[in-house]
């Protein structure tokens, strides 16, 4: 079997054919990139594919990733069919033991353009935005891949009938936890107003029908089993000692040696009946770790109304006027106006003034919302126990303090040979607590450099309380970057990294594996 697998890492890249990967490194302000892919004539087809090494949850593992593609006309069809073999050249069996893996490997099935009378998209959804971004605002189903897989999904309609329109989205359409709605219409359309006849109206709802979800719950004792020592057991969960035994079974829970009291362990109890009284040393302060447990679903809900008013249109010079309000339910709300948009010479550029009331948070669904939703805690006592328990991003609501202020985004190309991105949230409030928000982004394409196409360095920290230049590895960082380094005319060597980070004690620093998530990717990718 060994022999197979190094033949197929050997010969594969003379055949396959590749395209680019899911790592985006897009900043708020970017056009979309489900946008990008045309709509094409006639059929056409590909087989994109990856060979190498990935890094996942800490234990590397050889790759071999095949992404065939069909174009006919409006409709496109791709597989993801990724084979991630560990060092003993086994195939790892989580990907492929359950009914869901197997649906996991459809990457996209799509008809037509968000633009379109009619479109459709089913697989992974690395670019979501709603109106003008103050609910949705470039979410990604993708961020947790390849150890969550997710295939979402939505679809919409675009009439000529006074431009009404409608679009539904599911981040997973089995099952359907974050979920989006939007419609929009001109209502002067008819009347030839000049610049008023293009304006268009939406309402926009997103929900979240449970935050905990992010974590599985496999045996339904409504632990989940990221801290469920016992994944698979409804009777059992916690082992404070980690000697593999657990709490209820367990004759020294603390492990220090020491026979339990039977006052303070039940099991020692049940099991050795009056042995308190035989004279034996007996530990009588027993602690022991505690799990919250969910017993309920936790929802977060978010609307909001939208126009969009487009002032010049030439080829030359684009600006187009906007403006959003949203609320988040339950708690506060924000505001979008004025903004606009501009396209000229070499930049992109957006700037809008924002206004924000207690308890909100713009773009609530962001790129990071995936790991944002919910996150691990836990409380270290002083006698080493230790209380496990979720946070939701929804929380940090209750710390959110109203504020007035700018964000901007311009994006430059100069002369194919750099692109930049800076994107800049600032804003002011009586004690505002989560108000600045940096997004940076850098490509070089230096043709200087034989052989090296492409390097690219991303950076962001969103809604903290300042942009932390001491410790740029923080609860609210994302790290990112790519190297594209070409073998042949149409062979590329990709390694790409990303890392993001999970303050498990609340220290305030990042260090240690358990709080840093990394994703590291090195293989070749091939393109016709």
């Amino acid at each position: 079997m060994k022999k197979y697998l190094f033949l197929v890492l050997i010969l594969l890249p003379v055949f396959l054919l590749g395209q680019a990967g899911d790592d985006d490194l897009s900043v708020p302000g970017d056009p979309l990139l489900d946008e990008e892919t045309e709509t094409t004539e006639g059929t056409q087809w590909g087989m994109g594919g990856v060979v190498g090494a990935i890094t996942i949850d800490n234990q590397t593992y050889s790759q071999i990733r095949l992404q065939p593609e069909l174009l006919v006309g409006k409709f496109g069809v791709g597989l993801d069919i990724d084979l991630i073999i560990d060092s003993e050249g086994n195939v790892r069996k989580e990907d492929w033991d359950e009914w869901q893996d197997y649906v996991n490997k459809i990457l996209y099935f799509r008809y037509a353009q968000r633009n379109d009378p009619f479109y459709f998209k089913v697989g992974s959804i690395p670019d979501y935005t709603l109106g003008n971004g103050l609910i949705f605002n470039h979410y990604s189903n993708m961020t947790l891949y390849p150890n969550v897989k997710n295939i979402g999904g939505y679809l919409g309609v675009n009439t000529q009938l006074s431009g009404l329109g409608f679009e539904v989205f599911s981040h997973n359409v089995y099952k359907n936890e974050i979920l989006a709605g939007r419609a929009h219409f001109q209502p002067l359309a008819v009347t030839n107003i000049p610049l008023l006849e293009k304006l268009r109206i939406g309402v926009n709802v997103g929900i979240d029908r449970d935050q905990y979800a992010k974590y599985e719950d496999d045996d339904g004792d409504n632990i989940p089993d990221v801290y469920d020592k016992f994944p698979k057991d409804k009777a059992r969960y916690l082992d404070t000692d980690n000697d593999g035994v657990a709490d209820n079974d367990d004759i020294d829970i603390n492990g220090n040696n020491i026979l339990d009291h039977p006052s303070l362990n039940p099991y020692v109890q049940e099991n050795f009946p009056g042995i308190d009284s035989l004279g034996y040393a007996l530990d009588t302060n027993v602690k022991t770790d505690s799990a919250a447990a969910y017993t309920e679903k936790d929802e977060v809900l978010v609307y909001s109304a939208d126009y969009q008013l487009p002032l010049i249109e030439t080829e030359r010079f684009n600006l187009i006027h906007y403006g959003e309000i949203a609320k988040i339910d339950g708690y506060g709300t924000g505001m979008i106006f004025p903004g606009f948009s501009s396209k000229f010479f070499i930049f992109d550029a957006r700037l809008e003034f924002r206004n924000f009331g207690d308890q909100f948070l713009p773009g609530y669904f962001d790129r990071q919302y995936d790991q944002q939703r919910a996150q691990v805690k836990y409380i270290a006592q002083p006698d080493s126990c230790k209380i496990w328990n979720l946070t939701t991003k929804e929380q940090t609501l209750e710390n959110v303090e109203s504020s007035l202020g700018w964000f901007g985004y311009l994006r430059a190309n100069l002369f194919n040979f750099m692109y930049a991105k800076i994107a800049y949230q600032d804003m002011y409030g009586k004690n505002n607590s989560l108000g600045k928000s940096l997004w940076a982004s850098i490509t070089v394409n230096p043709s200087m450099v034989p052989k090296l196409k492409e390097a690219t360095l991303y950076y962001s920290q969103t809604n903290t309380n300042y942009i932390n230049f001491k410790w740029l590895r923080n609860e609210n960082a994302l790290i990112a970057g790519r190297l594209v380094y070409s073998v042949s005319d149409n062979a590329n060597l990709v390694g790409r990294y990303s890392e993001y980070y999970t303050d498990i004690n609340g220290d305030g620093r990042i260090k240690g594996k358990d709080e840093i998530t990394e994703m590291l990717t090195f293989g070749v990718e091939f393109q016709l």
